[in-house]
């Protein structure tokens, strides 16, 4: 009995090469952002053209157009950078502790690490919202929005547990995130310390300075 042997089409792998090539586009356009940042740091987001940001990464500028078509949608990506971070922050935060005050001093911690990690210099996010235009700063503003609502929330739940002095979260996340932010006018990836080391010396002065003033000596 003659036996025929079928030979069975494999399908395209499409599911894995497609990812792959969006995943090294995607690296690339990061890596960008990360250059820009720093040239952005260094001569300021108005005094930086595209041509040098290309000359940086040591591409042409045709080259460097696969992957944005303007300085606002680099800043809009930075932007999105640091609120991603945020997210990320928030999430590790709830995930390692139930206790409100931890969760805000891990939060500080994981925010300033990783958005130092990501941008290497995140000089550019001290770039006001109004440097953007409409298309652009509104997305921004309602995640701007968003993390301080977020922000607000832990703040009240610290207060409610009796952590820090009842109060204005308002004023509380305005008071520290203000302090964190200003980092970004100082932080230089080759200097003494590190995003995390910073971030846990930041986290120190944030809740004593919400707890407020201990016991006077007498």
């Amino acid at each position: 009995m003659n036996r025929t042997t079928v030979a069975v089409k494999k399908p395209a792998r499409w599911a894995d090469a497609v990812p792959a090539r969006e995943a090294q586009f995607e690296t690339k356009r990061r890596a960008l952002v990360r250059e820009a940042a720093r040239a952005f740091g260094r001569r300021g987001f108005h005094n930086t053209s595209l041509e040098e940001i290309a000359e940086a990464l040591g591409v042409t500028k045709p080259a460097l157009y696969r992957y944005v078509r303007t300085k606002h949608e680099i800043l809009h990506e930075a932007k999105s950078i640091a609120f991603d971070s945020g997210a990320k922050a928030r999430e590790m935060a709830f995930a390692a502790s139930e206790d409100p005050i931890e969760r805000l001093r891990l939060y500080i911690i994981h925010y300033i690490d990783l958005v130092t990690s990501e941008l290497g210099s995140y000089a550019v996010l001290a770039e006001p919202v109004t440097s953007l235009p409409p298309e652009y700063a509104d997305p921004i503003r309602a995640r701007m929005r968003e993390a301080d609502r977020a922000l607000r929330d832990m703040v009240q739940s610290a207060m409610d547990a009796g952590f820090i002095p009842a109060g204005d979260p308002k004023l509380s996340v305005a008071f520290f995130m203000g302090a964190i932010n200003h980092i970004a006018r100082w932080y230089t990836p080759d200097g003494p310390l590190t995003g995390r080391e910073i971030g846990e010396i930041f986290a120190g002065f944030v809740l004593n300075g919400l707890r407020g003033p201990g016991p006077q000596p007498t």
